[in-house]
């Protein structure tokens, strides 16, 4: 156990109810968001056609869902050490999700800049969810020895990619809501994930009442950057370096 973690209860009874309940609404979320996504481009609905890229894109993000499932399970039935194999499969996976999701981005943006130019400020939210995945989930494979650490750090990563499926269910409404500008961009972008937050570390608070480092350490990073990009997203400058970023 890390120095930071000493004195903080490692496990606790509701434990298992919380990241089963974690797990069930991370599935929501992807079906809701994703679900209609996937059946209009099965049924031929989609902008353009999908490049191999996307398709292994979509692939590692559902292998990352369903490996998260697995592995909660896992602990659930108590087979801990079939849960740290299996979670070896992280290091491969990991790095394509993060090199996929970047390259289909990119490919979307280069055939929507022309058609509507304003979608070129949406590329700063889909960087920020990749970077933020990419160093969380690499910080938990890292920190896998100490199990406190190593699943939070897990429910942050996924808890980043998660919302962007909410986004899509709810965005418009909320951006409706609380219009178009810097703090409608905010809560239409970011209302899931800090949902998920907040439960998070309001489950943390009311079963040992105390708030686990990795919270106290991440979230406020996390909530900051967010606030970073809503900035970004409105500024006048970001346009321009987005389109040099894809290549137009």
């Amino acid at each position: 156990m890390s120095t930071l973690t000493v004195g903080f209860q490692p496990t606790h009874p509701w434990d298992r109810t919380f990241f089963l309940a974690f797990v069930a609404a991370c599935w929501l979320g992807v079906v809701m968001g994703f679900g209609p996504a996937m059946a209009s481009r099965a049924r031929g609905g989609a902008d353009y056609a999908a490049p191999l890229i996307l398709h292994i894109h979509a692939a590692a993000f559902m292998g990352w869902m369903l490996l998260l499932t697995a592995q909660v399970l896992l602990v659930r039935q108590g087979r801990r050490p079939t849960h740290r194999r299996l979670g070896q499969v992280a290091f491969g996976l990991i790095p394509v999700m993060v090199v996929s999701a970047i390259v289909s981005e990119v490919y979307s943006q280069r055939f929507y800049v022309d058609r509507d130019p304003e979608n070129l400020r949406f590329f700063i939210i889909p960087i920020f969810y990749v970077a933020a995945f990419a160093l969380l989930a690499g910080a938990a494979v890292a920190r896998r020895g100490d199990s406190s650490s190593h699943k939070r750090l897990i429910l942050l990563a996924t808890t980043v990619i998660v919302g962007a499926a909410y986004a899509r269910v709810w965005g418009a409404d909320l951006e409706t809501a609380f219009g178009a500008g810097l703090v409608g961009t905010f809560v239409s972008t970011f209302f899931a994930a800090d949902t998920i937050l907040v439960a998070a570390v309001g489950y943390d608070y009311a079963t040992r009442r105390r708030v686990h480092p990795t919270y106290l350490f991440a979230v406020p990073i996390l909530l900051l950057s967010q606030v970073c990009v809503a900035l970004v997203y409105h500024s006048d400058w970001w346009p321009p370096l987005a389109r040099t970023l894809i290549g137009r």
